[in-house]
């Protein structure tokens, strides 16, 4: 199924973002993708190994330090895989930045500047359906230590 295969690419990308941390062999990274669903006016999570167009999954990304001491400058990245789309205000932390291009990372929301009717050159939100990664700095995470970070995602029509 695609989804499964759009599942896979996020935890290859989770997976190539903790080979790139600063300590390699005291950084863990565990990827889960969950499915909300309301049930009685309630949020539940589901597992998502099949999901259709317009269901929501939450990717949760942990960063665990199974070492003993400090690691710094632990950068966490969580692609938005192709057929999904970024929900704006599911992320946690909040803080963070994201890419169009998955190399070129800026503050959330995504900015651009295009030419107006006019020809002036204008600033315009770029739209969160383009968005393909999103980054958070964690900073330290001590020794038996992890850090989180999540963000729920759209299944695009016609996926």
């Amino acid at each position: 199924m695609r989804t499964m295969k759009t599942l896979k690419t996020a935890w290859i990308a989770v997976m190539v973002t903790a080979l790139c941390l600063p300590v390699l062999a005291e950084v863990k990274v565990m990827l889960t993708a969950n499915k909300i669903v309301v049930v009685n006016g309630k949020e539940q999570m589901e597992p998502s190994n099949k999901a259709r167009p317009g269901e929501v999954i939450e990717y949760v990304a942990e960063y665990r330090n199974t070492g003993n001491t400090p690691v710094t400058d632990v950068i966490a990245t969580l692609p938005v895989p192709a057929g999904m789309e970024f929900l704006p205000g599911t992320a946690q932390p909040q803080q963070m930045m994201a890419s169009t291009d998955e190399h070129n990372f800026a503050p959330v929301p995504l900015k651009r500047q295009v030419a107006g009717p006019d020809g002036k050159t204008v600033e315009q939100l770029v739209p969160y359906s383009e968005y393909r990664s999103l980054r958070w700095s964690l900073g330290k995470i001590q020794g038996g230590d992890s850090k989180s970070v999540k963000a729920r995602m759209k299944v695009k029509a016609g996926q």
